[in-house]
């Protein structure tokens, strides 16, 4: 009976172990903290600063659980910072082209504006 209960209490272990998964690669680490400076520099602070505190607070959960050594929450958390930071970038060069077109589109109609006076002073010399 004692070894049956040290047998089980030894598989619970074991799996309890193997239910955290296998520690994650030093890459997916690095990739993911790349992936938030990306978004920073792409102006995210500024431009998506929602999702951008989403990722950095996945990073920041995905790295305590990795050195915690709950590899599957880890992973869970990086992906989920990851996305969170493609997101932001994404987001952040959306609004900067957006403003970007908007600049073009106000000098067209400058220029186009020009253009209808050049030839009306064309017209009437």
């Amino acid at each position: 009976m004692r070894r049956t209960a040290a047998l089980l209490l030894a598989l619970a272990l074991a799996a309890g172990c193997a239910s955290s998964g296998p520690p994650v690669a030093p890459a997916v680490l690095a990739e993911t903290e790349a992936a938030v400076h990306r978004a920073e520099s792409a102006g995210a602070r500024e431009r998506a600063a929602d999702l951008l505190a989403k990722a950095r607070r996945a990073w920041d959960e995905g790295r305590l659980a990795s050195t915690r050594g709950e590899g599957e929450i880890a992973r869970h958390r990086l992906e989920e910072a990851h996305a969170y930071a493609e997101a932001a970038e994404a987001q952040a060069n959306a609004e900067r082209l957006k403003s970007e077109a908007a600049s073009l589109r106000r000098e067209a109609d400058d220029l186009e504006a020009k253009i209808r006076q050049i030839r009306e002073q064309s017209r009437n010399p």
